[in-house]
């Protein structure tokens, strides 16, 4: 029997050795670009829901196939969106984003902007962030806004490289792009 064990023990290391040049089977050339990036909040409900003012830990993992990569070069961007759907509980529902409207003279109009600046990448890991909503939005000069809740922001994570050395590194972004719908919800109703 032992025999048998060391026999297995020898042919394990063999086999082993013969992997140590990174013979993962997603390791072979160009298997290592994604195909799919996946985001998702820290928990396990995945119900991605946050209060004004009020912060949300997401995570992106690369995937090529139905595996993991450990690529944790990701760009983010978050925009506020006038159409769409969120994940309203655990069973999956899906209800409508709220429209946010944006009112120049007599002119009303659904609003949209940039909410990257509402993102903290982890300086560790670019696969982390935290998504503050902000506490109240502020209308371009010479207008209104009419805030109604849940208003829904879609947060995207890009998978790439980083190619260079120094000052003259650069993101070189792959087609695979992963985004979560973050429901912004009334203080006054935070389960809508």
């Amino acid at each position: 029997m032992r025999r048998i064990v060391l026999s297995l023990a020898v042919l394990g290391a063999a086999s082993l050795g013969a992997c140590s040049g990174g013979g993962s089977v997603l390791n072979s050339s160009g298997a290592n670009t994604p195909d799919k990036v996946v985001v998702t909040t820290v928990g396990p409900t995945n119900i991605a829901r946050v209060l004004p003012g009020a912060s949300i830990a997401l995570s992106a993992v690369a995937l090529k196939g139905d595996g993991v990569l450990s690529n944790n070069n990701f760009r983010w961007s978050a925009a506020l969106v006038s159409s769409g759907t969120y994940t309203a509980n655990t069973s999956g529902q899906q209800k409508p984003c709220a429209v946010i409207t944006q009112t120049i003279g007599a002119v009303t109009s659904p609003f949209t902007a940039d909410f990257s600046i509402f993102i903290a990448i982890d300086p560790v890991n670019e696969a982390n962030i935290i998504f503050e909503a902000p506490t109240s939005l502020t209308a371009p000069a010479g207008s209104t806004l009419a805030t109604s809740f849940p208003y829904c922001v879609v947060v995207s994570a890009t998978a790439g490289s980083i190619t260079g050395t120094g000052l003259g590194t650069t993101f070189v972004p792959t087609s695979a792009v992963g985004s979560i719908t973050v429901a912004v919800v009334n203080p006054q109703n935070p389960e809508q």
